[in-house]
């Protein structure tokens, strides 16, 4: 299967070195439309493919014809050094004139490719382009919703002493705040208000909130690689895992994104069900459709 890479030539760089790694992944093209991509990178690059003893087959161009064909095609907006989230109005002013280029080349190349938009924020840059290319629902997913159900993953595993694989949470929000869902987090299939007191819970969700405002450093480009990385083999090998994506969903005659738990199989991100929410979640739920309707006539 063929997945290509479209972006800055060092973000390009270390995203298809965990790509490269994936036995299902047959053919890889990068793209880098300003820079080029240069012999040394590719020669790198085939040593790593040579070492995991994989046979994928490299190319690596400006021009975007070489996206024809694409199951997948990984958008990388920004340059691992801008990986600074600014102002809002300047984040949001940003997302058109950084994506139009790749999004253009992609539309013509590669119009039913699944496109992983792999950057920390993504739900803005994820409704930008799914406007710009008229995508349809679920085939434009962003990375960022996996970043803060990890670090909610991980603070589950540390409160309640088991290993992070025994935990499983689930969250929503958007580029700019996130909300716990208590109910639907477990540990070895045991409801965390079973294990843990309330007030360590109310902590927990104030990490989650709170999150999006955090600086976002060049740190996070190796856990955005690799998260990459498993939303394209979870595509590929059509899981059907669920995971918390930016994506954009139907809601009150319009369209949106958010950070919300779906079905990611081949498709790109399918709907998964309809959550049982508290009142109080259902009002921040309404919060962030409202927050993201003002967001969405802005882009």
């Amino acid at each position: 299967m063929k997945v290509s890479v479209v972006g800055q030539n060092n973000t390009v760089l270390l995203i298809a070195q965990h790509i490269c790694r994936l036995k299902e992944v047959t053919e890889l093209a990068l793209v880098d439309e300003v820079h080029g991509i240069p012999n040394f990178t590719l020669t790198e690059l085939k040593r790593i493919a040579s070492i995991v003893r994989s046979d994928v087959r490299l190319i690596a161009g400006r021009n975007p014809s070489i996206l024809a064909d694409s199951e997948i095609v990984v958008c990388c907006p920004f340059d691992c050094n801008q990986l600074q989230k600014p102002s809002q109005f300047g984040y949001a002013g940003s997302v058109g004139s950084t994506n139009t280029d790749q999004t253009k080349g992609i539309h013509q190349h590669a119009p039913k490719a699944k496109i992983v938009v792999a950057t920390y924020p993504s739900s803005d840059i994820v409704q930008s382009v799914h406007q710009s290319i008229n995508a349809n629902l679920g085939q434009v997913i962003g990375i960022s919703g996996c970043l803060i159900n990890t670090d909610l993953k991980i603070g589950i595993s540390e409160a309640v002493g088991v290993s992070v694989e025994d935990v499983v949470s689930l969250i929503i929000g958007n580029d700019d705040e996130c909300h716990m869902l208590p109910q639907y987090c477990r540990a070895g299939g045991i409801p965390i208000d079973q294990l843990l007191s309330r007030n360590q819970i109310v902590k927990l969700g104030s990490h989650v909130r709170n999150q999006p405002k955090k600086s976002v450093s060049t740190d996070f480009l190796h856990t955005i690689s690799t998260l990459t990385a498993e939303v394209v083999n979870t595509i590929l090998l059509d899981k059907k895992r669920i995971m918390t994506v930016a994506t954009v969903i139907g809601t009150n005659d319009t369209e949106v994104c958010l950070n919300l738990p779906a079905k990611i199989g081949q498709n790109g991100a399918e709907k998964f069900t309809s959550l049982h929410l508290t009142n109080e979640q259902l009002e921040e739920f309404t919060g962030l459709v409202k927050r993201a309707i003002t967001q969405r006539s802005r882009l």
